[in-house]
């Protein structure tokens, strides 16, 4: 009979209230772990203390974040956009997401003429821009001409900056007039909106500036 009860209790099930309790610190504990990952990955030169966390284990993540804080003053004292690859911005502590987003949009504009164009790129955190944003640089040097006498209506729409209906009406207007050769002459694609002409001189200059080069022609 003693042996019997004794398998009873073995075997005795949960009460409801104990098994919410459970899955409350379960989840208070899975948060806790994904806060502090989260924060240590954000903001890795805080000194962020934990309540619970015993002074041994403070004293070790305030060292590694010291080593962190050396390592980016020491070595990522700026970084420039058009010619840092995804190693490069990983010493930025970006996520991995944000660096294909960057890259993907250097290709399709053609280089950055400027650090704000990151904020171009669709939710590209604030918070994250304010952080890099003062060892940025850009060498618009590297940056590729547009294509304008060259490329057709299909290919010049690819860029971020242009409509299929201002790529339209470029091609047309080259048909029409010749080649574009200087930034007054593209400005009088009425098609093309004034912001949008704007914001592609830095790319326009390419192109100009390689058909002066080229032997035959003229500015």
């Amino acid at each position: 009979m003693k042996f019997e009860n004794k398998k009873i209790m073995n075997n005795q099930v949960l009460s409801r209230d104990q098994r919410v309790s459970i899955l409350i610190w379960i989840s208070l504990a899975a948060f806790y772990l994904t806060y502090k990952e989260i924060a240590a990955f954000y903001y890795p030169t805080s000194n962020i203390v934990f309540q619970y966390e015993t002074a041994d284990s403070i004293q070790t993540d305030s060292a590694k974040f010291n080593k962190n804080n050396s390592f980016q003053k020491e070595e990522i004292s700026s970084l420039e956009l058009n010619s840092a690859d995804s190693t490069d911005f990983l010493k930025l502590k970006l996520p991995g997401y944000l660096i294909s987003k960057i890259l993907i949009y250097r290709e399709q504009l053609g280089g950055y003429s400027n650090t704000f164009q990151l904020l171009e790129i669709y939710h590209f955190p604030e918070y994250i821009f304010e952080r890099i944003h003062p060892i940025l640089q850009v060498n618009t040097s590297a940056i590729q001409a547009l294509g304008i006498n060259t490329k057709s209506e299909e290919e010049l729409a690819l860029h971020p900056y242009l409509s299929y209906k201002e790529a339209k009406a470029i091609v047309l207007f080259r048909k029409n007039n010749g080649a574009i050769k200087t930034q007054d002459e593209f400005d009088k694609i009425i098609a093309v909106a004034s912001e949008t002409k704007e914001r592609l001189k830095p790319y326009l200059a390419k192109d100009f500036q390689s058909y002066a080069n080229t032997p035959g022609k003229s500015p």
